[in-house]
């Protein structure tokens, strides 16, 4: 169900695109993803933190109104999450530090409100996506300890470095607010996005714990106007 409401929702949003004739503007942006997951149960002993990772893409803004517009933003987005790992073998306690990595090719939709303030203009921003996973999911070590003595050169490279079984698509919600300064035909933006995965990414099959992406995204970039 969830998957046939964000396929309508971009085939909606698709459609509106083709049948607005309305200002078109192009643009790129890039900045750093907080990205973290949510694992439920939590298990024992495997902490998550965050991951500041890069998140790079191009931006297509159709304007439908002076305040509305609809902006498609495919981007690059690396997600994940720093993890400690804690464990006790044969009385010696072992400690594991590294991260998740996950990266994704993410297509947002996203209606975009603009306040007509002078000069600098607030504005909002909240929608979806669809993510699509680039590469294998990982989960790497890059520092373990033995009763706080570093070991990491002891490991074989095989356990600092695994592979874990991700699902390939990824469905998300997005909702954010920057500022806008406007200069002749570009605009210059700054922008903070919350993003919230949907999608339960484990395809462990022996593995029920249900985890999901999130983070918050800090962008800047511009927007070029392609109508003097």
């Amino acid at each position: 169900m969830k998957r046939i409401i964000f396929l309508s929702i971009l085939f909606i949003s698709a459609i509106s695109f083709m049948q607005v004739n309305a200002q078109i503007k192009l643009g790129v942006q890039g900045g750093v993803n907080l990205a973290g997951i949510s694992m439920d149960p939590e298990e024992s002993g495997f902490d998550t933190g965050t991951r500041t990772a890069l998140v790079l893409g191009g931006i297509i803004n159709f304007d439908l109104s002076p305040l509305l517009s609809l902006q498609a933003e495919p981007s690059y987005v690396q997600k994940g999450s720093s993890v400690d790992i804690t464990q006790i073998q044969n009385g010696i306690n072992i400690k594991g530090e590294g991260n998740i990595s996950i990266n994704y090719i993410e297509i947002p939709i996203l209606l975009k409100v603009t306040f007509p303030t002078p000069q600098i203009k607030p504005f909002l921003v909240g929608g979806a996506s669809v993510s699509f996973r680039a590469g294998d999911a990982k989960l790497t070590l890059d520092k373990v300890t033995g009763n706080g003595q570093d070991v990491t050169n002891l490991i074989p490279a095989e356990d600092k470095e695994q592979t874990m079984k991700s699902k390939s698509t990824d469905f998300v919600l997005n909702f954010g607010a920057g500022l806008m300064i406007p200069v002749s035909l570009l605009d210059i933006f700054i922008e903070g996005q919350y993003n919230l995965g949907l999608t339960n990414i484990n395809d462990e099959s022996n593995d029920d714990t249900k985890i999901k992406n999130h983070g918050i995204q800090i962008k800047a970039g511009l927007l070029f106007s392609l109508e003097p």
